[in-house]
């Protein structure tokens, strides 16, 4: 697994970022269908702490146990072809993979979400899209375990066209967006030496 915090702009051309943030920002249809947003009470990750209040909407396009479960993870497939270029890798798996849009909080970015790993048993990397330009940031800490405190290895701004590939060992949190609208799909991936499901 690479140990690099791995930032690449406009890792897909531009007419296909517009198409992804048409569709899941705007008024734009895939496959004839508006996309469907489901919205959730509180975003952040938590170990039985207290629930952040931080509110905002996702959609899964695939989880661990069944797979893909969205008909809209094709829209995704050049995008995830691209990013593994970019890291020699040639055959993954999607572990799980989701979408999350955030709207402006008033939070301050210094009470960042709780860090996290999304898959805590399985090896895997994650890619990170950004739909759109705004604000709140992506904190990656060096530590891969859970901790009191954490070191900072690489903040990433939100920026239409930027894919950010990490190991998912490490933990990670966001900021909360205060001017923008904050739109982003996540997918674990795993690097397979047999045939993939992309």
């Amino acid at each position: 697994m690479f140990d690099d915090v791995l930032v690449f702009d406009d890792i897909i051309n531009i007419n296909y970022q517009l198409q992804i943030k048409e569709i899941l920002m705007g008024e734009g249809l895939y496959m004839d269908e508006p996309f469907p947003w489901y919205f959730i009470s509180d975003m952040t990750y938590n170990d039985g702490g207290e629930n952040q209040g931080r509110c905002g909407f996702t959609h899964y396009f695939a989880v661990e146990d069944d797979g893909i479960i969205s008909d809209f993870h094709s829209l995704f497939i050049k995008l995830i072809q691209n990013s593994c270029k970019k890291i020699k890798v040639k055959k993954v798996d999607v572990l799980q993979a989701r979408s999350f849009f955030q709207l402006p909080t008033n939070i301050p970015k210094e009470q960042v979400d709780d860090a996290h790993v999304d898959l805590i048993d399985t090896d895997h990397f994650v890619m990170l899209y950004y739909v759109s330009d705004s604000d709140g940031d992506t904190i990656i800490y060096n530590e891969r375990e859970k901790s009191e405190s954490y070191t900072i290895k690489k903040k990433v701004t939100p920026k239409q066209g930027r894919v950010v590939l990490f190991d998912g060992r490490l933990y990670h949190t966001a900021e909360q967006p205060n001017e923008d609208k904050r739109c982003i799909v996540n997918y674990d991936l795993v690097d397979l030496s047999v045939d993939s499901h992309i």
